[in-house]
Formats: C-alpha cells, sequence, structure tokens
C-alpha cells in the first residue's frame, strides 16, 4: 500500500482502528469490518497493520492495559466499601455534635471519609447577621459577578467564561427572593466574592473552626461563598482537594460516593460525570446502578467534610449561603489529587 493508499483511508476510519486496537479488540476482527465496507482482504489487513504500528497505538495499548489493572483494584476497594454498607443505596453520612479536631483528622480527614459536624459553626456572627435582606443593606450597590443563563446551558461549568455576569447584590438578592426554584443565576467560589477588598469585611463574621481550619484567612483561595436560590444544582462531580462545606442559611442536599467508584460514574469530561443525578439513565449507565451513594442534608450551623477525590452533587433546597474552606489547620494544609483530570472514556467497542 502507498502512502496515498494509506491517507486514502478517511480519517474517521483511521481513528476507528486506532481506538479498536488501542483497547484491544482482536485485528481480525478489525480486518472482516473493513472487509463488509468493501475493501480487499489484503488492503484491510495492511490497514490494520499499519495503524498498529504506529508508536502511539503502542503506547496507548500500554496505557490501557495499566488502566486496566487500576480499575481491577477500583473494583475491589468498592466492593469492600459496598459490604461495609450494606443495604439499599444511599447510605447516611453520620452525623456527629462538637467533634474534637484530633478526632476528626484521626477518625475522617486522613482515613478521607465524609462526616456532618453540627455545631461547629455556633460562634459565628453570620449565622444570626446574614440574611438576604441584611446583604442587600449593606452592600447593595456592589456589584457582583455571577453565573446567569445557566438553565439554557447544558454544561454550565464547561462554559463559565460565557455565563459571567456582574450585576448590584441588590438586584441579585431581588432575583433570588421572586424565584421559587431555579438554577439559572448562581453566585459560586469561582466568582472570588471574598478576595474583594469591598467584601473582606464578611470574613468578620466567620470563625474558622478552631483546629479544624487555618486561622489565616487572608491567602488566595482559603474560603470562598455561594450564593443562590432553591433549585442551584452542582452535578456530579469531584474536588482536587479536601473541603470542609459551611452551611450559613438554608438547606443543601448532598449526594457522595468515594474515589474508588470512579470506574462506575462515567467520567465524561475534567472532573465531572455524564451521570444525571436527579434521573440516572441506569440503561445508558448501567454501572452506576451498582455504586454505593451516600446522602446528607446539611443546615445552618452545619460543616461537612467533602474527602478529596470524593464525587459529589449538590442541590440546594432553600435560598442558599455557604462558605467552604480548603486551608486545614495541619502542617500540610491539604493533599491534592493533582492528576485529576480523566478526561473522556473511550466509547465501548461498536460490535
Amino acid at each position: 500500500m502507498t502512502p496515498d493508499e494509506r491517507e486514502s483511508l478517511p480519517p474517521p476510519v483511521r481513528s476507528w482502528l486506532a481506538e479498536n486496537l488501542t483497547l484491544g479488540v482482536d485485528p481480525s476482527r478489525l480486518v472482516q469490518a473493513l472487509q463488509a465496507q468493501g475493501l480487499s482482504e489484503a488492503r484491510a489487513r495492511e490497514a490494520v497493520d499499519v495503524v498498529s504500528a504506529h508508536p502511539a497505538v503502542r503506547h496507548g495499548q500500554r496505557a490501557v492495559s495499566r488502566r486496566r489493572e487500576l480499575e481491577s483494584l477500583l473494583e475491589v476497594r468498592a466492593a469492600l466499601h459496598a459490604q461495609c454498607h450494606p443495604g439499599p443505596s444511599p447510605v447516611a453520612v453520620e452525623r456527629l455534635r462538637h467533634l474534637a479536631p484530633d478526632a476528626f483528622f484521626e477518625r475522617y480527614y486522613v482515613p478521607n471519609r465524609p462526616v456532618v459536624i453540627e455545631g461547629l459553626l455556633d460562634d459565628w456572627p453570620a449565622l444570626t447577621r446574614w440574611s438576604p435582606e441584611w446583604l442587600a443593606e449593606r452592600f447593595g450597590d456592589e456589584e457582583v459577578e455571577v453565573m446567569a443563563g445557566r438553565d439554557a446551558e447544558p454544561d454550565p461549568d464547561f462554559h463559565a467564561e460565557r455565563l459571567r455576569r456582574t450585576l448590584p447584590l441588590r438586584e441579585l438578592v431581588a432575583r433570588f427572593r421572586d424565584t421559587r426554584a431555579s438554577d439559572d443565576v448562581y453566585l459560586v467560589a469561582r466568582n472570588s466574592l471574598l478576595l474583594r477588598a469591598v467584601f473582606r469585611p464578611l470574613l468578620d463574621d466567620l470563625r474558622p473552626p478552631r483546629g479544624y481550619i487555618h486561622p489565616d484567612l487572608s491567602a488566595p483561595d482559603s474560603v470562598h461563598l455561594w450564593f443562590g436560590p432553591a433549585g442551584t444544582l452542582s452535578k456530579l462531580h469531584h474536588d482536587h482537594l479536601n473541603v470542609l462545606f459551611c452551611q450559613v442559611l438554608g438547606r443543601k442536599r448532598f449526594w457522595l460516593s468515594p474515589s474508588c467508584e470512579t470506574p462506575r460514574l462515567y467520567n465524561d469530561r475534567g472532573l465531572y460525570s455524564a451521570v444525571d443525578i436527579l434521573a440516572p439513565d441506569v440503561s445508558r449507565f448501567p454501572d452506576f446502578a451498582r455504586a454505593t451513594l451516600h446522602s446528607c442534608v446539611v443546615g445552618p450551623g452545619d460543616a461537612l467534610l467533602i474527602p478529596v477525590g470524593w464525587w459529589h452533587a449538590v442541590q440546594a433546597l432553600d435560598l442558599s449561603v455557604s462558605v467552604t474552606f480548603v486551608s486545614f489547620d495541619r502542617p500540610e494544609r491539604n493533599v491534592e489529587w493533582r492528576d485529576y483530570w480523566i478526561g473522556p472514556r473511550p466509547e465501548k467497542v461498536q460490535r
């Protein structure tokens, strides 16, 4: 086969061959498939051989082999996790009151287990002061950045720049008050409200939980604020750090699943799953039906540890204000899942 003849194969066909060879499909099956499309046996066989010899395909075959080993290990870990939580899913996240910091780190943070801690925020002025009306009165003329138009965008988290809007905080509060339930407008962590000097006084109404969170909140990205109406939804995803999620106003429902369930959660792009947590399509995503889910509702004064790597989705049940911390009071401050961009999974081999 001459170079011109090799290049005459349509790029989608060459891509299809590379993908299937990388996944370990028997080359003879691919030859037969090409013959069914009108190629002679000799040309089909040579086309398969040429693609098989490509360095990227050989590297991909080794990478897929390693991925299967890791997925097999995760399958075992997921089976053991399910044995710890027999019965119908979802499993209630453990709730404790006034957990000592040493016990928190020893029993939950280091073992990578979620926990809801009640009473951890009892000394926060924000719990009694922060209301939509107070925020509008105190900061009403200040422009805030929000994500707007989320309802019309299938993947709002992948199009943040397109959705950024600014409006006075007073107008935002009025919108939220006039909205029964919506995911259309949301002030999320990436809007970095607390990094702005005019809003830094809000930090005076917070008290980094002593022994849990490092007391210095001046470092960038150490604390974030979330503000939205009932109905806001963060789709199923995982974070690359441990997060202490603190609820100030309203309630939020969480669904969580440990990192060992990753092969069952259909990692679509980046940190996100393709599964709709509100209406899982198990005919399209059958492995999700075997995943162990945990759930909880956090209300004012509750703090939830979201362990690094744990998949979670979050829905606001009421108009809601939340604060998140990532700088823990330990020498390491946090641990990071650095290579967390898993990316799209190859489609299953077409038969």
